[in-house]
């Protein structure tokens, strides 16, 4: 018969060791007020970052057998670096596919990979020391795993900033993995004084997701207003058949010379058709701000076949040229997920 007291033991430690981090991730999804991110986008999060952290203990231990670092020299210089990297790569395939087009969406995707890669960890441990006191799972699930949530959301925060901005490629995954791997590495070199770290960490990531949320709801705002009008005007110019007085008119007939009219066509087609539905892009954030669901549209998934055979029409190097004036391109093409999500949703229901 088991030991009601040993039962409560166990219940307690785990609680300690893996809700705090989950409370965090719930604090971020409250706080997305546009509802950026889906669930099954955050739970995927969970599940790539779980498995994550299985690879990642796997590297660890075949190059702490080849190096012969001692454990600590090993947990200062190594560590960070590979268990960060495996994290990274899943976000850094998250930002450059365009899946997170903010920094609020971008930090809860990387918060819940952190989150799920401290679970397995933090259970693997509950495992190997189940008597450990509580002193150390208080440590672990409030310092340790929100350490993991925080160092992944690093790394996006800087990712998706430099996305934004049109910074280099290489230099930005260099920053940002740079960010992400002081920050664990930091963490690790208090573990001397585990409380006045774990204490650090809640009040930095507390800190962190308000600024995040205010300065990517400000971002968001900005954008829809700007985005809208933008979208709006060329609509209306495409639609009153007055584009060709525009520059944007001059530079798309200076393409026939290049890609012939018929292709020109689709070009002004596909400007049309991204414009209608960047406004609904825009339109479906504005309703989730205010607490409304937008109404299913059932010709949305024919207009996105339609997006798909004018993309295929006009060709790779039609779509580079025609890129500077597409409201779906570089940054802005985070809303073509959106749209096909809300898609998949009127589809299903």
């Amino acid at each position: 018969m088991i030991d009601p007291l040993v039962s409560w033991g166990v219940l307690v430690r785990a609680v300690l060791a893996l809700v705090p981090v989950q409370i965090f991730l719930l604090s971020l999804l409250l706080l997305d007020t546009y509802r950026l991110v889906r669930l099954r986008r955050v739970a995927l999060s969970l599940t790539v970052g779980a498995g994550l952290a299985g690879l990642a203990y796997v590297t660890n231990n075949v190059v702490l057998a080849v190096t012969g670092l001692p454990v600590m020299a090993f947990a200062l210089l190594i560590a960070p670096g590979v268990e960060e990297l495996s994290k990274a790569t899943w976000l850094d395939y998250q930002v450059r596919s365009h899946r997170t087009g903010f920094l609020a969406d971008a930090t809860i995707i990387a918060f819940a990979t952190g989150a799920g890669f401290a679970t397995v960890e933090n259970l693997y441990y509950l495992r190997t020391w189940p008597d450990a006191p509580l002193l150390l799972w208080a440590v672990r699930g409030l310092g340790t795993a929100v350490m993991h949530g925080g160092a992944a959301s690093m790394f996006a925060i800087v990712r998706q900033t430099g996305e934004a901005a049109g910074r280099p490629l290489l230099t930005t995954r260099i920053m940002a993995l740079g960010a992400a791997v002081v920050f664990h590495g930091g963490f690790n070199a208090l573990m001397g004084h585990a409380l006045p770290a774990t204490a650090g960490v809640l009040v930095l990531m507390t800190f962190l997701i308000g600024l995040v949320h205010q300065v990517s709801e400000r971002r968001l705002r900005r954008w829809l207003g700007h985005g809208l009008d933008r979208d709006r005007n060329l609509l209306e110019l495409i639609s009153a058949g007055e584009v060709h007085t525009t520059p944007l008119g001059r530079y798309l007939l200076s393409l026939r010379e290049h890609f012939g009219a018929g292709i020109v066509t689709d070009m002004l087609c596909l400007l049309r058709l991204e414009a209608e539905l960047s406004i609904r892009a825009k339109g479906t954030l504005m309703l989730r701000e205010h607490g409304f669901t937008p109404r299913p549209d059932q010709d949305l998934e024919a207009r996105l076949a339609e997006h798909r055979w004018l993309m295929e029409s006009i060709g790779r190097a039609g779509l580079w040229a025609l890129g500077p004036v597409r409201p779906w391109h570089g940054h802005g093409a985070w809303q073509r997920r959106l749209v096909e999500s809300e898609s998949a949703t009127s589809t299903t229901s």
